[in-house]
């Protein structure tokens, strides 16, 4: 769930083990990563394929073996073209690696308290194989849940922000986005924000621009160049993967999961879902997602 801030706020783990995997197929109908923020370090590793994802303020296509390390509050999401792509993840509260008056805590903290910041993307060459090494132990650690898989799981993020600080892959507040571009992305999370908390009323062009502070002509342009999508699109998108969530998760006549979305034309609605999904909703409330993981 994306709360309305587009903050994701879901239970990762449990309250004594905040940490979860997820195994993500792209091509799986059911797959959707909109674009949102959680305080949650993330670590991602594409298994194959090429993946194209949005991260901060731009779009970075990452390849078989690339690790990509997110820590709390970054923009991110599915960039223009999302390719076939299997890449697993691991999500974690960073609270749980933080102990207090030890030196370690301090490198952390900075990391949470958004002081430095640690590169995005950690590329698959020669320089970088034990990065890749100590997150294959973490995934395979959290996947086959061995005994004592919970200290093994610890040790491997321990060892992997050991490395990010001895290899220096992290960078200091001060060179982060210049103002231009954090402008632009704060005016991007403001919108997203209004589509999150209004998607189910009207929602007009000139409503989003005036969140934005831009006029309609410029805000297009603006979000376009940051989304790959027009505001309409992204509305519907949006509307379309919420109708998406009570199709799995009510029993909900699909002409009402249409109206409750947003859309006052059913087979406008119609249209939309198949245009994204590929499939009728009728199709995909009775898809089989056990055949598949998705975050």
């Amino acid at each position: 769930m994306i709360n309305s801030r587009k903050q994701e706020s879901v239970q990762r783990g449990n309250a004594f083990f905040p940490i979860q995997y997820y195994l993500i197929d792209t091509t799986n109908p059911l797959y959707n990563l909109p674009l949102h923020w959680h305080l949650e370090f993330e670590l991602i590793h594409i298994i194959q394929g090429n993946y194209t994802m949005f991260i901060g303020n731009s779009e970075r296509v990452l390849y078989p073996d690339d690790i990509c390390f997110l820590t709390g509050g970054i923009l991110h999401g599915d960039g223009k073209d999302v390719g076939k792509c299997q890449y697993e993840s691991v999500v974690f509260d960073p609270d749980m690696l933080r102990l207090k008056n030890y030196s370690s805590d301090e490198f952390i903290s900075r990391m949470v308290d958004r002081q430095i910041y640690a590169d995005s993307v950690i590329s698959a060459d020669a320089g970088n194989q034990d990065f890749l090494s100590i997150a294959e132990n973490l995934y395979k650690a959290m996947k086959e849940k061995p005994e004592g898989y919970e200290l093994f799981t610890t040790g491997y993020m321990f060892q992997f922000l050991g490395l990010v600080k001895e290899r220096k892959c992290y960078f200091e507040k001060q060179l982060t986005p210049s103002t231009g571009k954090k402008l632009r992305t704060d005016q991007l999370k403001a919108v997203l924000n209004l589509v999150q908390t209004n998607y189910n009323s009207p929602l007009s062009l000139e409503e989003m621009a005036d969140t934005a502070g831009l006029s309609p002509k410029y805000f297009c342009r603006v979000f376009r160049e940051m989304t790959h999508h027009t505001p309409v699109e992204y509305l519907n998108l949006y509307r379309v993967n919420c109708a998406c969530d009570k199709l799995r998760n009510t029993d909900d006549p699909i002409i009402d999961v249409a109206y409750g979305c947003g859309f006052n034309d059913f087979s406008y609605f119609i249209k939309m879902f198949k245009r994204y999904k590929g499939m009728t909703p009728f199709k995909y409330r009775n898809y089989d997602e056990t055949k598949h993981r998705i975050i």
